[in-house]
């Protein structure tokens, strides 16, 4: 086992002690959590007529091994605090934020500003990622390229998209997409060390900075800010779609903001979609706390805890 991997094992372990600890310490709020869920599920169930159960014959089915095999959810006091992924989330009314209503206030009166020239048909921005393939192959899974192949982030590339060889920037950690905008963070160097406060909240929550020229009117910093008022699916909905099968997968409603993190010259691990908190407008480069909604999946996940420094407030 060399550097890299053993402080890999290290943190992996490390963080595993403190979510039993964050878990354990509280268990009001793990009682809360589970209330929640079996509220949800009752709401779900009492609009539904009962159904006689299929039977699925294995030889057909369609269904990816992963797919069927997502983790149970693991909260801890972040998700009930800030009501992040669990199945009260849908109960809230989403009210615009003062920072929004000063953003909707600016766009109106800005002055319009020179289209962009239309993308080539081949061109990722022309092109729909593949998004729910993605969320059930791959949420809290390396994206390994092939053999041969040191084209990490075309790896990622070949997984989203719908045509063999799409064109792509390969050094800007913002991509563009027809139906998402995806974005690319390293979060440690090669060594294995993990950057300061990249991760807050448990693993909830993260930092990230965008490109020096861009602003509240640039396409991709659009679709950030449009994320903080929509309403998200609960972990529990979504892992629910994924036991369902493929023909459930045409209900499901592309996310636009994802993210994909590594250590610096390692695989990109799939860490899920991303909702806005918070933003620095008078910064540039400008600064987002960003919400992983999936962050009580990602907590069963080896390969996100290898990434991540749980002790982070």
């Amino acid at each position: 086992m060399n550097e890299y991997e053993r402080k890999r094992e290290e943190r992996i372990a490390r963080n595993k002690a403190i979510l039993a600890a964050l878990i354990s310490s509280d268990p009001t709020a793990r009682a809360c959590v589970e209330e929640t869920r079996l509220s949800a599920g009752k709401a779900r169930s009492a609009h539904k007529s009962p159904k006689q159960k299929k039977v699925i014959d294995d030889a057909n089915l369609r269904r990816s091994n992963r797919a069927r095999k997502l983790s149970a959810p693991v909260y801890t006091t972040f998700d009930v605090d800030e009501d992040l992924g669990d199945a009260r989330a849908w109960k809230k009314t989403k009210r615009r934020s003062d920072k929004q209503d000063e953003h909707a206030s600016r766009s109106e009166t800005a002055a319009a500003r020179k289209p962009s020239a239309p993308p080539s048909a081949n061109s990722i921005r022309a092109l729909r990622a593949r998004l729910w393939e993605m969320y059930t192959n791959y949420l809290g899974e390396r994206v390994e390229p092939p053999e041969g192949d040191g084209g990490l982030k075309a790896a990622v590339v070949k997984a989203l998209s719908p045509v063999h060889s799409p064109k792509f920037s390969k050094m800007s950690g913002i991509q563009e997409w027809k139906n998402c905008v995806v974005l690319y963070v390293n979060v440690g160097d090669k060594h294995g060390n993990t950057y300061d406060n990249v991760f807050t909240g448990a693993g909830s929550r993260i930092s990230w900075f965008a490109q020096p020229r861009q602003d509240e009117e640039s396409s991709a910093i659009k679709v950030v800010l449009k994320t903080m008022t929509l309403e998200e699916e609960s972990v529990e909905d979504a892992v629910k779609r994924a036991e369902d099968g493929d023909d459930s997968a045409l209900k499901y409603v592309d996310w636009p903001l994802h993210l994909f993190c590594r250590m610096e010259g390692d695989a990109y691990v799939y860490c899920g979609r991303l909702k806005m908190v918070d933003y620095d407008r008078n910064k540039r480069p400008m600064k987002f706390q960003l919400r992983l909604l999936d962050a009580p999946l990602l907590r069963s996940s080896r390969e996100f805890l290898g990434l991540v420094e749980l002790g982070s407030t």
